[in-house]
């Protein structure tokens, strides 16, 4: 994610004040009370904005587990702005710990049925990000479904980040409070499935979608609750993300981060710590945790295992799925110039616990060649003039443990077990994209939603790239609509050029390719030894667990 947004914030909400002005006020009557929301005219949609779906998580409730609204209020409430966005690690404006809150934008007008849903789970390593960024504006997504007839709303929310979300000690796993943030994003698929009917939507048909950290939390929540189905989502869509990311560390890892964070802020020679860090001011929470990004663990109730100990036992809720990677996705093992520093990188690298025996393996399969390694557009065999001798082959490695291998083995395993799933491989570079940064992670962002124009601008490619986005599109309409991404035969309107997009098998493993001059479909065959190896059992564990 950009950091973009912290500019741009005062015009989204003054478009929320101004060009979304009130022309027939719309109004949903929630379990806590009646919310006005915007029309929206350019649109032809509400947006219901900032709704609180917790309680703020202030002074005794910092760092603990979202506690559901427990008040109900006869007054009219406005729902026209955005909430404020949860404190975190980039210096983002208009922020505060008072951050829960909800957002729906819906099709203008009464249905004769209730609608579809589509929750969007924003990324940004679990630090960082906003439902208020303009980059995840859902308008035009919304407006995909209105115009080819298969209507949906919209929904997202803001969750605790980095230490207020997910601050890790044993206090905190006792009280039930540890990995607050994706409780935050559970409580608020709860909310969704409560309140939903009254904008028109139907609690039983949600689709969740998320990005990086967004697709990494989704994951997480298949295997919550060892894979209880409490009928919160019944579909999913995972870009560049799935149970990778940070290593799930066990609790004691973070025993060293406590007492710095403690020690920074007074509160070390306290008898009750937590209590001390609760009433610590925010901003000394902010200058005193810069140095460590705090990661889910396991605490025995909302994740019981390591995703690798209970995907054997099928402890994990399998519902209908898109997932997919960008072709580069940029994940350099530092800046190496030799295979020795390349092998001594890899051992501390994003906190993985790689053995020697690994990292050797990972050097046989990966070997030395810039004629096969990204940014995979360059085909002349030649190496970066900024960067050292074997940082392709960094690049190489690096995007495969982290992104790469995990929507293989994700696709592998959903096909197994029977459930639809669909792959793709985005490939499409931004118009004004660096050719040696390739097609990296968050490109496919802007195309998902639809928001391209301030990326692109005027150029000679744009018309192709509008086209593209509006594929992707009405593929995630359709997919919230029958968990099918293509269009039904003889109904429905579409203008996409997509090819028919095959669901996922073991015995014919293929992705969509999806690129501005022409999309297709690929075998995922490629780099099957080396990408088979590291989603084996024994590296898994070693990786993320």
């Amino acid at each position: 994610m950009t950091a973009s947004w912290t500019s741009t914030m005062g015009i989204l909400l003054s478009l929320a004040t101004s060009a979304l002005a009130v022309t027939a006020s719309p109004v949903a009557h929630t379990l806590n009370g009646t919310y006005v929301g915007a029309h929206l005219p350019t649109w032809n949609q509400d947006a219901f904005l900032g709704m609180p779906y917790a309680q703020p998580p202030l002074g005794q409730l910092r760092f603990r587990a979202p506690q559901s609204i427990n008040e109900t209020f006869e007054e009219e409430r406005l729902a026209t702005n955005y909430g404020y966005s949860c404190r975190q690690f980039s210096q983002a404006t208009n922020t505060s710990e008072d951050c829960l809150t909800v957002n729906v934008v819906r099709p203008a007008g009464e249905r004769a049925k209730p609608l579809p849903v589509l929750v969007w789970i924003y990324g940004g390593g679990l630090y960082w990000g906003s439902s208020a960024d303009p980059q995840y504006n859902l308008s035009g997504i919304v407006e995909v479904s209105q115009e080819i007839n298969e209507p949906i709303i919209a929904v997202s929310f803001n969750y605790r980040l980095g230490i207020w979300g997910f601050l890790q000690n044993l206090s905190l796993l006792r009280e039930g409070s540890a990995n607050a943030g994706l409780l935050d994003q559970r409580l608020a698929l709860q909310w969704v499935h409560e309140n939903i009917a009254a904008f028109g939507g139907d609690p039983d048909r949600v689709v969740i979608w998320g990005e990086s950290a967004g697709a990494q939390s989704i994951a997480y929540h298949m295997y919550s609750y060892e894979g209880r189905n409490d009928n919160l989502y019944h579909g999913a869509i995972l870009e560049s993300g799935g149970v990778t990311g940070a290593q799930i560390h066990d609790l004691s890892y973070y025993n060293v981060a406590w007492e710095n964070l403690t020690r920074a802020t007074g509160c070390w020679t306290e008898r009750d710590q937590l209590a001390c860090l609760r009433d610590v001011d925010t901003d000394a929470l902010v200058e005193a945790r810069q140095s460590l990004t705090w990661n889910p663990i396991i605490d025995g109730t909302f994740l019981t295992g390591y995703p690798s100990q209970l995907t054997p036992h099928r402890k994990f809720n399998a519902v209908p799925m898109i997932i997919g990677a960008n072709t580069d996705e940029g994940f350099a093992i530092g800046n190496p110039a030799s295979e020795q520093d390349l092998y001594t990188e890899m051992f501390t690298w994003r906190n993985y616990a790689l053995t020697p025996p690994t990292i050797r393996m990972l050097l046989d399969l990966y070997p030395n060649d810039p004629c096969t390694q990204p940014p995979y557009s360059i085909t002349n065999c030649s190496t970066n003039p900024t960067r050292a001798a074997q940082w392709r082959r960094a690049l190489q490695i690096g995007g495969d443990v982290v992104m790469i291998s995990v929507r293989r083995k994700m696709a592998e395993l959903w096909a197994d077990i029977g459930t639809a799933v669909y792959s793709y491989r985005f490939d499409q570079m931004l118009w004004n994209g660096d050719p040696w940064g390739g097609v990296k992670h968050f490109d496919n962002v802007a195309f998902s939603f639809q928001n391209i124009s301030g990326l692109l601008g005027p150029s000679p490619t744009y018309d192709s790239h509008v086209k593209l986005a509006r594929d992707i599109g009405e593929a995630y309409v359709r997919f919230v609509n029958r968990l099918d991404p293509n269009p039904p035969r003889g109904k429905g309107k579409s203008e996409t050029l997509l090819p028919p997009w095959p669901k996922y098998s073991r015995r014919s493993p293929k992705n969509i390719v999806l690129n501005a001059t022409r999309s297709w479909v690929e075998d995922d065959v490629w780099r099957k030894e080396a990408i088979a190896y590291i989603n084996t059992y024994g590296v898994s564990r070693e990786l993320y667990s």
